[in-house]
C-alpha cells in the first residue's frame, strides 16, 4: 500500500469492572484496523507513563485490571485533523465500540537521569466488534415451538449485541425452529446468524454510526452517496470477480410427483451445474426454492481497489456510499467516475513517528506514517459479499414422547390429525428437555413395511431427527409394558391393544425345545386363547367372574 503523513486525531478508552480508564491520542503510537461490512477486527499500541513513585506526576492505574480476566471494553475514536480547502471541517472520526480479545503488556525504562529512572509500560490491545467476539464462542443447542426467528434471535443477544431486524420473513411464526450448534461441529451463532442469511438470500451487516446489526432480506442502498476528491487517492485498480460458471437444478425427488427446474445462467459453462436436492409433496415448495435460488445466483459486477494517497475528507466505513464526480479532479472517461459505490472493506494501519516515548503523551493528536485502502463493489451489485462461515449441523437428535388425547390417560392410543397448511397428517411429540414443548412429525410409515399398520402411541419414548425448521422420527427406544418375554422361552410376540385388560397378543416361544404359538385376547374379564403346540391345537374361551 501508499505510505503517507497525516496528523490523527485519537482518544482511546477501556472500561475493566465498571472503570474507565482514557488513554490521550497523544499517546497512542500504532493502530491498525480492518473494517469489514459484517464487523471489524484492530489492535492499537499506546505508552502509560508510571513515574510517580520517583517524584514524577504520572500513575499507571491500568496495569493491575489489564492483567485480569475481567471482560475489557473499548471505545476508539480516529480522525484526520484536516485543512484541506475542500472542506470547511475536519471530517467525522472512525468511531468503534469494540470487545477486547487480546491484550499484552511490556514494562520500559524509557530513559536513565541521575535521580529519577522514568518508568512506562506498552500495552498492546487486540479488538473486535461484540458479535464476533461473544458469538463465536457460543454454541447452543435450543428448541424454539409457536415462535418466529426473530424471537429465537434476540433469546441469544445479550447485554453487549444489538440487532435491527429488517426481514419480514423473521417475523413470522412458525412451528418450531431448532437452534442447533454442538461446540465439537465447530458451527457457532456466529456462523449460524452468517449462514441462514447467506442460505436464505439475505443481509447481515454492522452500521458503524449507531454500532448494532442489521438482518435484512435486502441491502438499504437509500443514503446520500459521499463525494472523494481525486487527490484523497494515489492508485485504484478495477478488479473484475470471476462469475459463477454453473446452472442450479433445483430437484423434487417426491416419488408421486418428481420435478426438475433449471435456474439459467447466462454465463454458465456448458454442463457445469448445481443440483440442490430436496423431497416435498408440496408443489409450492419446489417453486419457492427456484425462486430462492434465483435470487443467490448472481453475477459480480467490476470492483474497485483504492489507495488513499491522504486521509479523504469523507468519513469512509464499510456500508456507506461514495461517488467520484469529474468536478472534483476526476479523469471524465475513468470507469471510476458516475459509479455509485459501496464500500466494502478498509484496512488502515498508522504507526506514530519515531520520538520519546513520552512525547505528546498528554495531546489529542500526533503524527503517523498511514497505509489505507478500500474494497469497494458498486451499489447495484447484488451479491451479499458475507464472511466465510462453517454451516450448521443438522439434524440434531434428542428424545421425545408421542402425545395422544384419545381415551384414558393410561390408554396405549394414537392420534393423528392433518396440518392445516400442508394436508398431510402427523403426530405431535413433546420434548421433555424443553420444558415438553410439543412438535410435529410426519405420520409415515416406521417399522420396516408400509404393509403394517403400527402407529405410534401414547409416551412412547422416540428419537427425533431435528432441522431448522422440521422434525421426524427415526427410531422407537424402548418396548411396551408387557411385549417382553423371558430369554428363557426365546420367544419373539406382538402385543397390541388399549392396555393390560384391552389388548391382542401373538407370540412364539420354545417348550422343552419344542416351538408353540400363542394367540390371546384379553377383554376385561371375558379371554379367547388359541395355541398350536406339539401335537396339540388348544382352543379357550373364558368370562371370568367378578
Amino acid at each position: 500500500m501508499t505510505r503517507f503523513q497525516d496528523q490523527l486525531v485519537l482518544s482511546l478508552e477501556l472500561t475493566i469492572d465498571g472503570t474507565a480508564h482514557k488513554i490521550p491520542g497523544g499517546s497512542i503510537k500504532a493502530v491498525r484496523l480492518d473494517l469489514g461490512l459484517t464487523g471489524f477486527v484492530g489492535e492499537v499500541e499506546f505508552i502509560v507513563l508510571d513515574d510517580k513513585a520517583h517524584g514524577g506526576k504520572f500513575q499507571d492505574k491500568l496495569a493491575k485490571s489489564f492483567l485480569g480476566q475481567d471482560l475489557v471494553e473499548l471505545s476508539l475514536s480516529l480522525g484526520a485533523v484536516w485543512d484541506a480547502p475542500e472542506a470547511s471541517a475536519s471530517p467525522d472520526p472512525i468511531e468503534l465500540s469494540a470487545l477486547v480479545t487480546g491484550r499484552r503488556l511490556e514494562e520500559l525504562q524509557m530513559r536513565e537521569r541521575e535521580s529519577l529512572p522514568v518508568l512506562a509500560r506498552r500495552y498492546t490491545v487486540e479488538f473486535a466488534d461484540p458479535a464476533q467476539v461473544l458469538w463465536t464462542q457460543h454454541f447452543p443447542s435450543q428448541l424454539y415451538t409457536k415462535a418466529s426467528l426473530k424471537s429465537a434471535i434476540q433469546d441469544h443477544l445479550g447485554d453487549k449485541i444489538k440487532v435491527k431486524f429488517d426481514w419480514s420473513e423473521l417475523n413470522d411464526t412458525k412451528p418450531m425452529w431448532f437452534v442447533h450448534l454442538p461446540i465439537e461441529r465447530g458451527a457457532s451463532f456466529w456462523d449460524f446468524i452468517v449462514w441462514y442469511a447467506d442460505h436464505r438470500g439475505g443481509y447481515f451487516a454492522y452500521d458503524y454510526k449507531t454500532a448494532q446489526y442489521t438482518l435484512a432480506g435486502t441491502r438499504d442502498t437509500s443514503a446520500k452517496p459521499l463525494t472523494l476528491f481525486g487527490d484523497d487517492l494515489s492508485r485504484a485498480e478495477l478488479v473484475v470477480a470471476e462469475a459463477p460458471r454453473h446452472t442450479v437444478d433445483v430437484c423434487n425427488s417426491y416419488a408421486e410427483g418428481a420435478k426438475n427446474k433449471t435456474v439459467k445462467n447466462a454465463k454458465a459453462a456448458k454442463g457445469m451445474r448445481h443440483d440442490r436436492l430436496m423431497r416435498s409433496s408440496i408443489s409450492a415448495d419446489t417453486d419457492d426454492r427456484v425462486k430462492l435460488e434465483t435470487s443467490r445466483l448472481n453475477l459480480p459486477k467490476y470492483e474497485a481497489l483504492v489507495r488513499f494517497g491522504r486521509v479523504p475528507m469523507s468519513a469512509l466505513t464499510p456500508g456507506v456510499l461514495i461517488k467520484m464526480v469529474a468536478a472534483n479532479r476526476w479523469t471524465k472517461g475513468s470507469k471510476l467516475v458516475d459509479v455509485t459505490w459501496l464500500v466494502r472493506r478498509i484496512q488502515l494501519s498508522a504507526v506514530a513517528f519515531s520520538q520519546p516515548l513520552d512525547g505528546d503523551h498528554q495531546l489529542d493528536s500526533t503524527r503517523f506514517d498511514i497505509e489505507m485502502q478500500a474494497e469497494l463493489q458498486q451499489k447495484d451489485d447484488k451479491r451479499s459479499s458475507l464472511p466465510g462461515y462453517r454451516r450448521p449441523d443438522y439434524p440434531g437428535f434428542v428424545e421425545g414422547k408421542v402425545v395422544s388425547t384419545l381415551g384414558e390417560d393410561t390408554d396405549k392410543t394414537y392420534e393423528n390429525s392433518k396440518n392445516d397448511d400442508t394436508s398431510l397428517e402427523e403426530y405431535t411429540v413433546k420434548v421433555p428437555l424443553w420444558k415438553d414443548q410439543e412438535v410435529s412429525v410426519p405420520f409415515t410409515p416406521l417399522m420396516g413395511s408400509a404393509n403394517v399398520y403400527l402407529p405410534c402411541y401414547r409416551d412412547e419414548r422416540v428419537l427425533l431427527a431435528l432441522g431448522l425448521d422440521c422434525a421426524e422420527i427415526v427410531q422407537l427406544l424402548s418396548w411396551r409394558e408387557g411385549v417382553a418375554l423371558s430369554k428363557d422361552v426365546q420367544g419373539e410376540q406382538i402385543l397390541w391393544g388399549l392396555s393390560a385388560d384391552s389388548n391382542t397378543s401373538v407370540n412364539h416361544v420354545y417348550d422343552d425345545d419344542k416351538p408353540v404359538f400363542n394367540v390371546a385376547r384379553t377383554h376385561s374379564t371375558d379371554t379367547v386363547s388359541i395355541q398350536l403346540a406339539e401335537g396339540t391345537l388348544m382352543l379357550h374361551v373364558e368370562e371370568v367372574q367378578e
